[in-house]
C-alpha cells in the first residue's frame, strides 16, 4: 500500500491547497487527488515540483507498506458481511471475516476486530496510514451497502 501524504504535508507548513496551486501551477483538480489520496499515479515532474516546493524527498511525501488489504462487502438484509485479506505480492497470506448488522439507516462494523486480526500488519503502519484505511474502508462499505456506516 502507497498512501500520499500530501494532506498531512500542507497541514503542518499550513499551505492550503489554493496557495500551492498557484505557487507551483499543478492543478488544484491533482492536488485534491493526491490529498484525498485517490490519485491512480503520480507524474515524475509533479512529485519533483512538490518536493522542490515543500523542501522534501520523495521518502517525505509518500508511505510505503510491502502488504495491502483487500476487502469486499455483501450485504444479505440486516447484515453486511465483510470477507478481508491482507495480500503480499498479489498473494493471499491472511483472511479475516466480520459481520455489520443493519439498525435503521445505519451499518454498525466492528472495525477493531479487522484491526485485531490484523495487528501485525496494522502495528507497523504509521497512525496517519491507520486513519486514511480506515476512511477508505468507510467509504467502500457506505457505497457497498447504500447506507451510512460506523465504525466502532
Amino acid at each position: 500500500m502507497i498512501f500520499n501524504r500530501l494532506k498531512m504535508l500542507l497541514s503542518e507548513r499550513e499551505l492550503s491547497i489554493t496557495q500551492v496551486a498557484k505557487d507551483t501551477g499543478l492543478s488544484r483538480t491533482t492536488l485534491t487527488y493526491m490529498i484525498q489520496n485517490n490519485s491512480k499515479g503520480i507524474q515524475l515532474a509533479t512529485l519533483n515540483q512538490l518536493c522542490q516546493y515543500l523542501h522534501v524527498q520523495p521518502k517525505d511525501l509518500l508511505e510505503y507498506y510491502p502488504f495491502d488489504l483487500h476487502c469486499e462487502f455483501n450485504r444479505d438484509q440486516d447484515k453486511v458481511t465483510v470477507a478481508a485479506a491482507i495480500l503480499e505480492n498479489g498473494q493471499v497470506v491472511r483472511t479475516a471475516k466480520i459481520t455489520g448488522k443493519m439498525t435503521d439507516d445505519t451499518c454498525k462494523i466492528a472495525y477493531t476486530v479487522l484491526e485485531k486480526q490484523f495487528a501485525d500488519y496494522y502495528v507497523k503502519m504509521s497512525i496517519f496510514a491507520k486513519t486514511l484505511l480506515k476512511n477508505q474502508f468507510k467509504v467502500a462499505a457506505e457505497e457497498k451497502t447504500a447506507q451510512d456506516v460506523e465504525l466502532i
